[in-house]
Order: C-alpha cells, then sequence, then structure tokens
C-alpha cells in the first residue's frame, strides 16, 4: 500500500510544480507518514489480537473458577460471556436451544432404564421423625407414586451425574399439577424452600445421563406412572398381606418386576423399559438378574398405611 501511494504522490508533485525542492520535501513527508500509518494498523491488530486472547483465557478461567466457588468475583465475567451467548439465541427458543446444546455431548450409552415407584405410606412409616407431609398427607399420596427415571447397564452398573446442567424449575412449569401428584416430594412441601430438592436430585444424578431435555425426562416420566394394584388398597384398607405372586402377575410376571421391601412392608415396586435408540423410553421389558436381584420381600407382603402412622404416633402421645 505506501509504495503505491508514494508512486501516485510524486506524480501529482511533479505535475503541480516544476520546483525540484517541493517535489523532494513532499515525496519524503508523504512517504514517513504512509509508513507510519501502516505501522499503527499493525500494531492495532497485534492489540486486538491479544485482546481476544486474553478474554478467551479470562472466560475459560472464569468457568472453571465460578464451578467450584459461585461467589468468586470471576463469575461476574462468566456471568457477561452468559449473557452475550443468549443474544444469539432467538426469544422463543432459548430454553430447548440450551438444553439441545447441553445434551448433544452426552453419552447415552447405557442399555436400558429402570422405572422405580415407591409406596408414600410405608415411606412415612419407617422414618423415625416423619416428614412434614407424613403429618398430613394428602389423599392422593396413599399409593404408589414415582421414585425416579434410572439409566441401567445389564451389568448391573449404571451411570450417574453425566453434566452439571443446573436444573430448572421453571422449565417444568407445562406438568407442574402433574409433578405434585405423580412424583410429590412430602418431606418438603409446596410452600417449602426446599420443596424442589427431589426433582432436582434426580435429575442431577440420572436425568442428566439420559440425553433428554428436563422438560422430556420428567414428562415422560409422570407419563409411565402406574395405577396402584387394588389388591394393595384392599390389603391397606384390611391391614391384611398381599401374596407375592398375586402381586408379580399383576404387573406381567416374576420377570417383569422386582418387589422391594422394608421389614417385609412394600416400599417400592421397579419395571424395566428399553432404551431407544435416540435415548427415549421404550416398551416394558424383561428386567436383568442385577434388578431382579433388588427384590426383597417374602412370600406374603404387609402393606404400610397412613392411618397406621396415625395410630402410632396415637399411642405415643398417650
Amino acid at each position: 500500500m505506501a509504495p503505491q501511494f508514494f508512486t501516485i504522490s510524486c506524480t501529482r508533485a511533479v505535475m503541480a510544480t516544476p520546483a525540484i525542492l517541493l517535489f523532494f520535501a513532499t515525496c519524503v513527508a508523504q512517504f514517513i507518514s504512509a509508513v507510519q500509518g501502516n505501522n499503527n494498523v499493525v500494531n492495532r491488530n497485534n492489540n486486538n489480537g491479544m485482546i481476544r486472547g486474553a478474554t478467551h483465557t479470562v472466560v475459560v478461567e472464569s468457568s472453571s473458577l465460578a464451578a467450584s466457588d459461585e461467589n468468586d468475583n470471576v463469575a461476574g465475567v462468566n456471568h457477561v460471556h452468559k449473557s452475550h451467548h443468549k443474544n444469539h439465541v432467538p426469544p422463543d427458543r432459548k430454553k430447548s436451544s440450551h438444553h439441545d446444546e447441553n445434551h448433544k455431548n452426552i453419552d447415552n450409552s447405557f442399555d436400558f432404564y429402570v422405572f422405580s415407584m415407591t409406596f408414600q405410606p410405608e415411606f412415612c412409616s419407617e422414618k423415625h421423625e416423619a416428614p412434614e407431609g407424613c403429618h398430613h398427607p394428602k389423599q392422593i399420596w396413599d399409593r404408589l407414586t414415582i421414585h425416579g427415571l434410572w439409566p441401567n447397564n445389564d451389568d448391573g452398573t449404571y451411570p450417574q451425574n453425566c453434566s452439571n446442567e443446573k436444573f430448572d424449575l421453571t422449565s417444568l412449569q407445562p406438568i407442574r399439577d402433574e409433578l405434585e401428584q405423580q412424583w410429590p416430594n412430602i418431606k418438603a412441601l409446596p410452600n417449602s424452600a426446599s420443596h424442589g430438592e427431589f426433582w432436582e436430585h434426580e435429575w442431577s444424578k440420572h436425568g442428566t445421563c439420559t440425553g433428554l431435555s428436563q422438560l422430556e425426562y420428567f414428562s415422560k416420566a409422570v407419563k409411565m406412572l402406574m395405577p396402584t394394584p387394588s389388591i394393595v388398597k384392599d390389603a391397606e384398607t384390611q391391614h391384611s398381606v398381599v401374596k407375592k405372586d398375586d402381586l408379580l402377575a399383576v404387573y406381567g410376571g416374576a420377570q417383569l418386576a422386582a418387589l422391594v421391601c422394608k421389614k417385609n412392608y412394600l416400599s417400592e415396586v421397579r419395571v424395566c423399559h428399553q432404551k431407544e435408540t435416540d435415548g427415549n423410553v421404550g416398551k416394558r421389558m424383561d428386567c436383568p438378574q442385577s434388578i431382579l436381584r433388588e427384590s426383597s420381600c417374602g412370600s406374603e407382603i404387609r402393606i404400610a398405611s397412613f392411618r397406621m402412622e396415625e395410630e402410632e404416633e396415637s399411642a405415643t402421645v398417650e
């Protein structure tokens, strides 16, 4: 650029005046100016390159530090980076795009799903200091409700905590009512600040390994809940027992469910589902031996009740 600028300027100087002194003075001055201008451009480019490199380094370091200490001052830099990222996401797709990005690299190479249902009256009866919800249980809790949807491997191992994606309760707003009914947290009632911790735990430990978004994961689970068998409700009302073989028959047979008991009271029912190629939940399947070995009920299963818990409390007071 400098030589061309020099040639044009010199030609104009010769045409403008025949004075040799003016010719040389003009040419030398403009040549020096052009060279200095190029040097300034190079320096600005170099400085910009250094700034870009420094910014990238700060963002990476602030992300690492913020993960280990959320109160660190560099978390503010990370916040700026996140806001910048959000500006590139269409407003109506912020949540879904964020989840899609988080789940692209999740290794969901597990073999199948375990869907675990817990019998809430037994949960309350086994606690020495019963949670708040056990003192005033809702009628809708008097049944089997969801414990979790868990990725598993055939050999008995299972993945857990597969990403650091934070639980976002607001993303579950479309199914919030269903969650409260099908997947309740009776340890912390809705007016409690810790009410969402049960869902958060299940998402962080298990849901992050599925490759599903948070809304997909919880939506699929609430649709999978099976009705509590009538023989369980009858035994609860009559303070009687359920034969293990009869209860297994309701769930399709001994290969299709694991019955978990505590002190021979029915605690959980676990069934298995296929995993589809895209990570979605498939049809029910025979449970591998690794899951069937979790069965711990005797031939006759006792059924707890919320009323039994109330009676025990009354006896203690008297």
